[in-house]
């Protein structure tokens, strides 16, 4: 697989992303900050945090992902779609008569050394997958229709589901296949007040969105389109956002060099193919609390 030149792999469970590369790669980034899709969204982010201040040496440490396409590299890894890493010898979750879908999953073990974050505690598994009974189940998140499986990262690939083994779901619907490349990186909530503060044209209006990420990602501080966390909410591990790639970019999934550019058409980044749409551009967020149950809570954008 031929991976952009400013991912990693080898030194984690996920391919990570080099931000001195990547860097270096969109010398010219406009800056302007919205949702993280495709990497070179974390150029505009660095940079503005960088120079209005939005740092603090208290801020609390991530995980994000940036997305490849198609097949993963490893079916451990966090991704979207496509067949999940699920052993046969578990029943595919079904809620009633209904044959779920499934929707992710998220890898932890490269997140555990967020110490203090619900992350770095005793979990459940090294995996989290979640089904879902049909599209309306993500938002709002309706815990009747959604289920919640861990699985340890250590059984053997032969015994996991193929996707001859996988079922039809009741209620298909279509989204990106895709997978994660991971970015250590930190939410800032205590710069909340500086971020509404700055001049409007700091990133095309949107600037206030600075301090705590707008993407996928375990730990951190969850990113809410309705209203904002100025710290950790208890028991938060992990949170999904919609998916859609950068338009015109080079490198809009970290292995496809070639700029999306079709919009609405069968290529473009508005394509059902190429994206997954929770609302408008929402999130699904996802806590563990001490008895080891899920719960979730999810946004229109």
């Amino acid at each position: 697989m031929s991976l952009a030149p400013f991912i990693r792999s080898g030194r984690g469970m996920h391919p990570e992303v080099d931000f001195g590369s990547l860097e270096r790669l969109y010398p010219d980034e406009v800056p302007d900050v919205w949702h993280v899709g495709s990497a070179s969204d974390l150029v505009s982010w660095q940079h503005l945090r960088h120079w209005y201040g939005i740092e603090d040496p208290n801020a609390t440490p991530c995980d994000l992902f940036v997305w490849g396409t198609g097949t993963p590299p490893d079916l451990r890894m966090t991704r979207v779609g496509g067949r999940p890493f699920l052993p046969k010898r578990i029943s595919w979750p079904t809620v009633g008569d209904t044959v779920t879908q499934f929707l992710c999953q998220f890898d932890f073990r490269d997140s555990r050394d967020l110490v203090g974050q619900t992350v770095a505690k005793d979990l459940p598994g090294d995996l989290l997958l979640v089904f879902v009974a049909d599209e309306d189940a993500i938002l709002p998140a309706d815990l009747e229709k959604l289920r919640f499986v861990w699985v340890s990262a250590t059984e053997q690939d032969n015994d996991i589901v193929t996707t001859q083994d996988m079922p039809t779901p009741t209620h298909a619907f279509e989204f990106v296949t895709a997978w994660g490349a991971r970015f250590r990186t930190v939410d800032v909530p205590s710069k909340w007040d500086a971020a509404f503060d700055l001049p409007e044209d700091a990133s095309r209006g949107r600037q206030w969105i600075l301090p705590v990420f707008w993407a996928t990602k375990i730990g951190g501080v969850p990113y809410n389109s309705q209203e904002i966390h100025r710290e950790v909410p208890p028991d938060y591990l992990c949170q999904l956002t919609s998916i859609q790639a950068s338009s015109e970019t080079k490198w809009p999934w970290v292995n496809v060099e070639a700029p999306l550019t079709d919009g609405f058409k069968k290529n473009g980044i508005y394509a059902k193919s190429n994206s997954l749409m929770i609302g408008d551009m929402g999130e699904l967020t996802l806590y563990l609390d001490e008895d080891g149950k899920i719960s979730a809570v999810s946004e229109c954008g």
